[in-house]
């Protein structure tokens, strides 16, 4: 399946199962928002006007 998608996202390395998953923007554009693929612990991360540069984020 080939899928382009330009949805703004942020790299997120979940510790709890060690692995590596992409999150996107929610439709609101007011948080990243995910799932672990593994464990499904749910990640949100909010939208500030002040923001990062950031790209990677890690999930304790």
């Amino acid at each position: 399946m080939d899928r382009k998608d330009d949805r703004p996202f942020i790299g997120v390395v979940f510790k709890c199962c060690k692995v590596y998953s992409r999150i996107y923007l929610n439709k609101q554009k007011t948080a990243f928002v995910g799932w672990c693929p593994r464990c499904a612990a749910q990640i949100r991360i909010k939208v500030s006007p002040d923001g990062t540069d950031a790209r990677f984020f890690e999930m304790t």
